[in-house]
């Protein structure tokens, strides 16, 4: 068994886009940004995702199973941690886009969306938007807000765990054992 992840940054900004995707008018399109080689979204308005900080929240938590005889033995560490990732919404809609998603990240609707996914990621807060003018490609000035979207992850990390199946405990005397 090779060490896996329960939950990875796609999947962590897989809820992220869900919850963007139904907040937001249609046609609004939702990127990862940092994208090598890719043109920019051809639609008006748009919002592109960049993971910039991950905090851990509380001390690791480990639980052991011992599989045997059938099953492999693992160790699982559980680590909540915050992800903060800066949503980039740019367009002449930006502006309301950005207001759409501030109102609605703070709510039980935008847990709700979250959870549908499936994922354990949660909302827990959003930063203060700001108007940051984007120079584009033919050096146009463009429409973009930024605001820093704060979620809770629960990554669960599992990797092998060696159990013994029977232990043999004797007494040696340690003058023996150990010369001095």
């Amino acid at each position: 068994m090779t060490t896996t992840l329960s939950i990875t940054e796609s999947q962590t900004l897989a809820a992220l886009r869900s919850f963007l995707l139904a907040a937001l008018p249609a046609g609004v399109e939702v990127v990862k940004a940092q994208d090598n080689r890719v043109a920019e979204v051809e639609g008006a308005n748009f919002v592109t995702m960049t993971p910039i900080l991950r905090e851990q929240l509380a001390t690791n938590t480990a639980a052991y199973s011992d599989g045997y005889p059938s099953l492999p033995s693992v160790r699982t560490d559980l680590q909540q941690e915050k992800v903060t990732i800066q949503l980039d919404i740019h367009g002449p809609a930006s502006a309301d886009n950005t207001q759409i998603i501030k109102s609605l990240f703070r709510t039980e609707w935008a847990t709700t969306q979250f959870s549908a996914s499936g994922i354990d990621v949660v909302p827990l807060y959003m930063g203060e938007p700001k108007q940051i003018p984007f120079l584009n490609a033919e050096q146009q000035i463009e429409e973009r807000w930024t605001v820093d979207a704060v979620l809770q992850a629960n990554p669960i990390t599992t990797v092998n765990q060696d159990f013994t199946q029977a232990l043999t405990i004797g007494i040696k005397p340690i003058d023996q054992t150990f010369h001095p």
